[in-house]
């Protein structure tokens, strides 16, 4: 019995500059294979949005998000440059609904949208007073009444 435990002992703390440095290598192994393995994330979207000269974000916009598929080392670049929505936005377009193929992800970044999350983005538009107002319309004095509806005064 004692044997064994002596053993256990020495196979626990013998060599330990050895051990650390296999389990630091097969943890960096594991990272690389990792990153190599497709996978699908949810990411969030940009809006990048061009506003008529005539409206206004009265508030935030809302969020999207679009699912990406890829290598992880792949999808790891979208959280620095992350995808964007582009849209040019007027007066009449509060509700839009959005798509894959409307999301715009970076050329370094080797990954497909797959779908997106909020397919109806309802804007908060506000619309900005005219700069250029039209003056109100003139009225036109009263004309003077016609001479053959005028009673005459009786003599």
């Amino acid at each position: 019995m004692l044997s064994l435990q002596r053993w256990l002992k020495a196979a626990v703390t013998e060599n330990l500059p050895v051990k650390f440095s296999a389990l630091f290598f097969a943890v960096v192994m594991w990272v690389i294979v990792r990153s190599e393995e497709p996978s699908e994330a949810w990411i969030d979207v940009q809006l990048a949005l061009t506003l008529d000269s005539t409206v206004t974000m009265a508030s935030e916009p809302p969020h999207v998000q679009a699912l990406v598929s890829g290598r992880g080392r792949e999808l790891l670049k979208l959280y620095s440059t992350s995808p964007q929505l582009r849209r040019s936005v007027g007066v009449d377009d509060t509700v839009f609904a959005v798509h894959p193929a409307d999301v715009f992800t970076s050329n370094e970044a080797d990954v497909r949208v797959l779908d997106v999350r909020q397919h109806l983005v309802r804007l908060p538009l506000a619309l900005l007073p005219d700069p250029n107002p039209k003056p109100p319309p003139r009225h036109p004095p009263p004309r003077p009444p016609c001479p053959a509806t005028t009673p005459q005064p009786a003599h």
